[in-house]
């Protein structure tokens, strides 16, 4: 009976992820890069970046940003409190640069705010209609990252997800985080082809002002400590209003944590974000996350069971080769094939170490800000 009852949630588990492949997975991996009508005009950019001692990031990373090849776009840098020489540099570089606008944010020794706060300052102060999102630690992967986010814009689309990627270093904690990252990537951007857009990264992001100040900005929401870019779009993003843009050449990079304790504190702040969302994306990610717990606790538990070894192991190597599938295609959109090889380990790892260990660390501890 005991038999039974686990082959039955195995079953399941399997139906429940081959449902979200065929409305999703597929549908993101095996779509590569949508063409869309060239427009006689490519409409204005204002591309917004928030830096608290960002001085070395500013240095190495701003340039690329600012030689984008587009025709008329600002890039607006808040210097958000920062008491390393951020402000000189950003000085410096607007020097050379016409591009840039700096705004400057002072300490205040009794209000103290958070990332919400400056980007509100520098959209208020954009002057065009259509806003980009990169951080100060990220860089465009090519010139032609925004012209590859811009473009799919139209109108109808209020706002455009980009993916974020990581810098390929040596490592077990860089393998980890790149492919907890692409894990997230994959998920949030085949539910968004799926018509059912969840989150987005700050890294890579773009929405319009217009919608921004329809929405009320941040301010359902200004009270929780992050959640500037996932929240917003869990509030605002539909399956009609929101597009993806997801290829090589439309990617940012970053440079990753160097040890498990930094990226832990990093991951802590991002998840905890979750618990806000609306009832049906926490319901489609609880149900992800619980049929992947499920499926593997389930599959080793009937190995033990005689009867039923084969049929586990049958449904096994399938959900390994349709995944394997799916990730190297993805792998191949999002420039992460680095990873393949590995890739089923990394994801052991992750499932059963590291994000219980998030899991426990939020319940004890704490949640950080997003720069102190």
């Amino acid at each position: 009976m005991i038999a039974e009852i686990v082959l039955g949630l195995l079953c399941l588990c399997f139906a429940i992820y081959l449902f979200f492949c065929g409305i999703a997975y597929f549908r993101f991996a095996f779509g590569g890069k949508k063409t869309h009508p060239a427009k006689s005009v490519q409409p204005p950019a204002s591309v917004i970046i928030c830096a608290r001692n960002e001085a070395a990031h500013i240095k190495n990373n701003l340039s690329l940003v600012l030689e984008q090849d587009y025709p008329t776009f600002e890039v607006i840098v808040v210097d958000d409190c920062s008491w390393d020489s951020t402000l000189n540099v950003l000085k410096e570089v607007q020097k050379e640069n016409e591009r840039l606008k700096i705004l400057e944010i002072k300490e205040d020794n009794v209000y103290k705010h958070g990332k919400k706060l400056a980007l509100t300052i520098a959209i208020k102060s954009a002057q065009y209609e259509h806003l980009v999102f990169i951080d100060a630690d990220c860089y465009p992967a090519s010139k032609n990252w925004l012209t590859q986010i811009m473009e799919n814009f139209d109108e109808n689309v209020e706002i455009v997800l980009g993916y974020g990627a990581y810098s390929n270093k040596k490592g077990l904690i860089n393998k980890m985080i790149r492919m907890d990252t692409f894990r997230i990537g994959l998920q949030y951007l085949s539910l968004a082809v799926g018509g059912m857009p969840y989150m987005g990264v700050g890294r890579n992001l773009a929405y319009r002002k217009s919608f921004f100040l329809k929405q009320k900005g941040f301010a359902p929401y200004s009270q929780i400590p992050s959640g500037d870019d996932d929240l917003f779009v869990n509030k605002a993003g539909t399956k009609f209003n929101t597009r993806i843009a997801a290829n090589r050449d439309c990617i940012t990079l970053s440079e990753p944590k160097k040890d498990l304790k930094e990226w832990m504190r990093q991951k802590r702040r991002h998840v905890s974000t979750a618990q806000y969302y609306r009832s049906s994306s926490k319901f489609i990610l609880g149900l992800i996350t619980f049929s992947q717990y499920f499926f593997w606790v389930a599959a080793i538990a009937l190995l033990f069971f005689p009867r039923f070894r084969y049929i586990a192991l049958g449904i096994i190597g399938g959900y390994i080769i349709i995944q394997s599938i799916i990730q190297w295609k993805a792998m191949k959109r999002l420039g992460e094939t680095k990873l393949f090889v590995l890739s089923l380990l990394l994801e052991w790892l992750l499932l059963f170490f590291f994000y219980p260990l998030i899991a426990i660390s939020n319940l004890l501890f704490k949640q950080a800000a997003w720069k102190t």
